[in-house]
């Protein structure tokens, strides 16, 4: 065979090389669905096991066929949420609250990304819309709790620690943490009572992790309420 023959003959190999890899379908996204809905369920499927790069992938998919398909964004930022990306995150919740501000999932999403990414008054912000629209979930107040604690405003978040409670009495963690919130506000006695209910309600569950933790804080508390400012300092800071 000549060397143009084969010249010829080799072109003509890569050529059909080439065209039987343009025809392979997408591994990912399965040929002929073309229903935003199914694809959202495909890709929530996706990041079940971990997935999430073929999760948003699906989900790029999906909003190329309906581009204010709300589930799909709400999606991508639950996925990108629980990938750790947080800045794509609060981009998709965002825009899937863009297309439906009442849309509670995405508002919550996007004040848990808020607060992984440390911008806890955005969060506060976002739980309290939400806090509006379920004034009796007491779990709403107790996310805003854990945000005004990160930033150590200690009344606003005693204030809602309070309002936990006064929707579920028997909130064991949230009797817990009111009891470090007035510690650290020297409030005592309001402590002493926390710490109380909360071995109370420790021993009525059977829950005997809280009622040690609810009993340590009792000891720690004891040795520290009746020292003087130049004592505690001496306690709780290095001699050098």
């Amino acid at each position: 065979m000549s060397k143009l023959n084969f010249k010829f003959l080799f072109l003509g190999f890569i050529l059909i090389v080439a065209g039987c890899e343009g025809s392979v379908e997408d591994p990912v996204v399965p040929s002929g669905v073309t229903d935003p809905q199914e694809l959202t369920q495909l890709a929530f499927q996706k990041q079940e096991i971990g997935a999430f790069e073929e999760a948003i992938e699906i989900l790029n998919k999906a909003l190329e066929f309906d581009p204010k398909f709300v589930p799909a964004h709400y999606r991508k930022g639950s996925v990108y949420e629980e990938w750790d990306q947080r800045k794509e995150a609060i981009a998709a919740y965002q825009q899937a609250l863009k297309l439906d501000p009442k849309h509670l999932d995405a508002r919550l999403g996007l004040a848990s990304a808020y607060g992984k990414s440390r911008k806890n008054e955005l969060a506060i912000r976002e739980y309290e819309k939400v806090a509006e629209l379920k004034p009796t979930d007491p779990e709403i107040h107790f996310k805003i709790a854990l945000e005004y604690w990160y930033l150590q405003k200690l009344p606003e978040t005693a204030e809602h620690y309070r309002k936990v409670i006064a929707l579920n009495p028997d909130h064991l963690q949230a009797h817990l943490n009111l009891a470090s919130v007035y510690e650290h506000m020297k409030k005592w006695d309001q402590s002493l009572k926390e710490i109380a209910l909360s071995i109370q309600l420790g021993k009525q569950t059977g829950n005997q992790q809280a009622v040690s933790i609810a009993e340590n804080k009792l000891l720690f508390l004891k040795g520290r309420m009746n020292l003087t400012e130049e004592e505690m300092e001496r306690r709780t800071k290095p001699p050098f």
